[in-house]
């Protein structure tokens, strides 16, 4: 984000923020922090420190509401102490001041609790809390936004000079740095896109500042929003700009504020890099399991060109019975005619310890268990390439996916559970006395993905204590569960159980963002802290409602 659309934003937010209060301070997502306003209801203020999503906005309930959805990953070590220092600094706190610090793409957001100082440039964005000239936390990949960087007027686009410029461009240049970084280290304000604009030279700079004098918000996109797919959201195929820019392939839209456009870039932005995350996991996992049929399939070729011939070991015990007379007590090789072709001969390795029937019965018996042998690699060879084909196909639908639905119809590690052809069942849903959804798995990887793919960080994470059994999630999205909704859930939990047929089991009860994978194959897990219920184990078929 360039200064002169973060000139606009910090004007725009300023005469609704300026004097009210913040209050409730969550995380948003990865690397950004969501704040109530005072007297504004339907709005939150959203700051971002997120690689390519980084700014200030001013977001709807509902938009900030799916963007909670779509940024389900935990936060760090770093993040969960910033976070702690903002709910207990910023929590009711007024804001009296907001605004961007000359020459730089930093904005600086004054609060009765704290400072805020969000550094949009560097190799990482950051967003410092700071108190009394101290920084306490920061959210963002970047190192802390603390002290904010000194004022340079003198930096600013309409201030310096095209003259100025070029020669700031070409001592950058002379010291092996690249264009784009010699133009931002020149005037920083310009931001990555802008800087791409010019080519170091003051007529360029001239002719882009004349440009940058009649800003209008402006998003450059993949297409008009109704037509957009999460994959076609990934990178910078969505950039606000004060200006319409040439870019290949895109289309100009204009808001009709500067906070609506913002707006409109962190949702797309997000739900590319949230799409994306997921469908690389999805691919790694993919991957792996390819990898490890690709080494099955090659042991198991390996192992069929290596099984005995089961026909050529029938032959030789054929050959055994028919000539058994002619296989002398204490030898341990024979040469007797084969009887599908007499003219020719078959040396044939015996036991000395057994005469001539007995070691044709032992090779008729070697010659059945190669059989049984052969037909097994067979069947498993068959299956193998099979599931293979299926994986590649999986690859490659998963990498075609252009939204969410099309990527969680595919991502799904396949279950051991049905039969080959048999398409994978959904998790059980139900809904309590009070309309909250009951989610239950039926496998082991089905409850690793309800409980890491499609449960929230704020769900409630049900399983009963100490026996194996489904992983039961209950949607909580606006802290409204209660009792009853509870007890329910554990009762669903419990019956879903080893624990079943006992009058009353223990429950696990906690939040899905206290629950971590543990080592030893989908569906274990290790709880950092839970509370129980205890309760007995009813079916939920026919009590309560299904979705």
């Amino acid at each position: 984000m360039d200064a002169v659309t973060l000139d606009h934003l910090v004007a725009e937010l300023s005469g609704w923020l300026v004097g009210l209060h913040l209050g409730r301070p969550r995380a948003g997502a990865s690397g950004a922090v969501l704040l109530e306003v005072s007297r504004s209801p339907s709005r939150r203020l959203w700051i971002d420190a997120g690689r390519g999503t980084a700014g200030v906005y001013s977001v709807s309930r509902e938009t900030a509401r799916r963007l909670g959805r779509a940024g389900d990953d935990e936060p760090t070590g770093r993040a969960r102490q910033a976070l702690l220092h903002l709910r207990k600094h910023l929590d009711g706190a007024r804001v009296t001041g907001l605004a961007r610090v000359p020459g730089e793409r930093t904005v600086v957001v004054e609060t009765s609790g704290g400072t805020l100082v969000l550094r949009l440039s560097g190799p990482a964005p950051a967003l410092t809390l700071a108190r009394d000239h101290e920084a306490l936390g920061t959210l963002g990949d970047g190192p802390p936004a603390w002290p904010p960087p000194s004022a340079a007027p003198e930096r600013e686009w309409d201030r310096l000079s095209p003259a100025d410029f070029e020669v700031a461009v070409s001592a950058a240049r002379a010291s092996g740095r690249s264009l784009a970084r010699s133009v931002l280290s020149a005037c920083p304000g310009l931001g990555p896109v802008l800087a791409r604009e010019t080519d170091g030279s003051a007529r360029s700079f001239a002719a882009l500042v004349e440009r940058l004098r009649a800003p209008r918000p402006t998003l450059s996109a993949p297409g008009p929003r109704e037509t957009w797919h999460d994959s076609d959201l990934g990178g910078d195929a969505v950039v606000l700009l004060p200006i319409p820019l040439d870019r290949p392939g895109a289309v100009l839209l204009h808001p009709a504020s500067w906070l609506d456009a913002a707006e409109v870039l962190l949702e797309a932005r997000r739900r590319g890099l949230a799409f994306e995350r997921r469908r690389l996991c999805a691919l790694a996992a993919a991957r792996r399991r390819l990898r490890r049929l690709e080494h099955l399939e090659r042991n198991l070729d390996r192992d069929l060109a290596g099984a005995p011939d089961s026909s050529s070991l029938r032959r030789e015990a054929e050959a055994l019975l028919a000539f058994s007379h002619g296989v002398a007590p204490g030898v341990s090789e024979v040469v007797v005619p084969d009887p599908y072709e007499p003219e020719r001969r078959l040396r044939i390795r015996v036991n000395p310890m057994l005469g001539g029937v007995a070691n044709a019965e032992a090779r008729f018996d070697k010659a059945r268990r190669a059989g049984r042998a052969t037909q097994q690699i067979t069947v498993r060879l068959r299956e193998t390439r099979s599931a293979l084909e299926a994986e590649r196909r999986r690859e490659r639908l998963l990498l075609e996916a252009r939204d969410g639905v099309e990527l969680a119809a595919h991502e799904a590690e396949p279950d051991a559970g049905p039969s080959h052809g048999e398409a994978p069942r959904s998790p059980r849903l139900y809904l309590t006395s009070h309309g909250l959804a009951i989610h239950a798995g039926r496998s082991a990887s089905e409850n690793h993905h309800l409980t890491f793919r499609v449960a929230r960080p704020e769900d409630l994470w049900l399983h009963a204590r100490d026996v194996p059994g489904s992983h039961v999630i209950l949607r909580d999205p606006e802290g409204r569960a209660g009792a009853d909704d509870l007890r329910e859930a554990a009762e669903v939990a419990a019956f879903f159980s080893d624990a079943r047929k006992e009058a009353l089991v223990d429950v696990h009860v906690t939040r899905r963002k206290h629950v971590r994978p543990a080592r030893g194959g989908p569906g274990r897990v290790f709880v950092g802290h839970s509370d129980t219920l205890r309760v007995a184990p009813r079916d939920p078929e026919g009590r309560l409602r299904r979705r």
